[in-house]
């Protein structure tokens, strides 16, 4: 179950190109490499968004804690060539400009997926070093990715009508905190992908 860079920048150019249409935010930018300086390509997008703090009571029931909490998001979506597959790196502010802890985070993960994250929560979102940019960044484990992507029933190999990009980061949105909106799901495609 593997993605090729290739293809990750064919479908993170649509979703791009669906960005722009709908105004939606999302950048595709470039990194030069200072190694072979070659240009990585990989999305971006920065806002300011509600959110719940969720917390599970004793009895592992879900309940709010507090409702409407205006946080600064920045998501990057690069391809990571070990796993190959997309790669989810983020990092979240209080409008105050302070970074949330790693705790914090956690109390942001959707409701429904609480439960699985509390029992395996370092094996889910880690803080680490961005690759391109050497400071701390929160993700999403990349065998966390490869294993949506095999649950979608994604092969590098077969062509599809939809983009997989679109499909892995709307089942992973809950997770960290990404509002994807519906149209990204019944967009007209007219783009093959193979």
């Amino acid at each position: 179950m593997s993605m090729t860079y290739q293809q990750f920048v064919d479908y993170a150019t649509d979703l791009k190109s669906h960005s722009d249409f709908i105004d939606d935010g999302w950048s595709l930018c470039q990194y030069q490499c200072p190694m072979n300086e070659n240009y990585i390509k990989y999305l971006v997008k920065k806002k300011i968004q509600k959110m719940n703090k969720y917390s599970l009571k004793s009895d592992h029931s879900d309940s709010h804690t507090e409702n409407n909490i205006p946080v600064v998001c920045e998501y990057h979506i690069l391809y990571n060539p070990s796993y190959s597959c997309p790669d989810v790196f983020f990092n979240m502010w209080s409008t105050d400009g302070k970074l949330l802890s790693l705790e914090h985070v956690w109390s942001l993960v959707h409701y429904f997926l609480k439960e699985n994250v509390e029992r395996d929560k370092w094996n889910a979102i880690t803080q680490e070093i961005h690759p391109f940019f050497s400071t701390p960044f929160f993700r999403l484990h990349p065998c966390k990715n490869t294993h949506v992507l095999e649950m979608l029933g994604f092969s590098s190999k077969n062509n599809y009508e939809f983009n997989p990009l679109i499909a892995w980061l709307s089942t992973i949105s809950p997770l960290i905190g990404l509002e994807i909106h519906l149209s990204y799901g019944n967009k007209d495609s007219k783009v093959e992908f193979t």
